[in-house]
């Protein structure tokens, strides 16, 4: 059931939508707070997943940076696929075209918890440790068909 799923830069008409699928998953996560995230796209990348009816299902926030253990870090703190029939698919989807923006990371980290606000995504103290989110190691061996 892939088909039809785009996965995109959010719009900033679709800000209101994505939140409300941070409510769902989140819902200390305050409307201040998203409107700081939004706000601060420079250092952010929002990306979104739209079904065929065109309904925002899933939202990634994601930086990249350098950290002190894993070198160049993809780091995701905000990761949400909503849908009551279909969640795993869109997961999929988003974790997918997330992977495919990790070029040139060497690790790609999910928070184990949502942030609690947007203050916490900002913090250089959290992004640099290591005990906190799972850790996907990023492939960097060259695609069969590049060669």
């Amino acid at each position: 059931m892939t088909s039809g799923y785009r996965v995109r830069l959010l719009h900033m008409d679709d800000a209101l939508h994505a939140y409300s699928l941070i409510q769902v998953a989140a819902p200390c996560f305050s409307a201040d707070d998203w409107a700081q995230v939004v706000a601060s796209a420079n250092r952010w990348t929002l990306v979104s997943l739209r079904d065929p009816a065109g309904y925002v299902r899933g939202l990634a926030v994601y930086r990249t940076g350098t950290h002190p253990i894993a070198g160049r870090l993809m780091d995701v703190p905000i990761f949400v696929a909503a849908s009551v029939i279909d969640d795993v698919t869109i997961a999929e989807v988003l974790f997918t075209s997330l992977r495919m923006r990790s070029a040139g990371c060497n690790f790609m980290r999910f928070w184990a918890r949502f942030p609690s606000d947007f203050s916490e995504m900002e913090s250089e103290g959290r992004f640099h440790r290591w005990d906190h989110g799972l850790m996907v190691r990023v492939d960097q061996k060259p695609s069969p068909a590049l060669l």
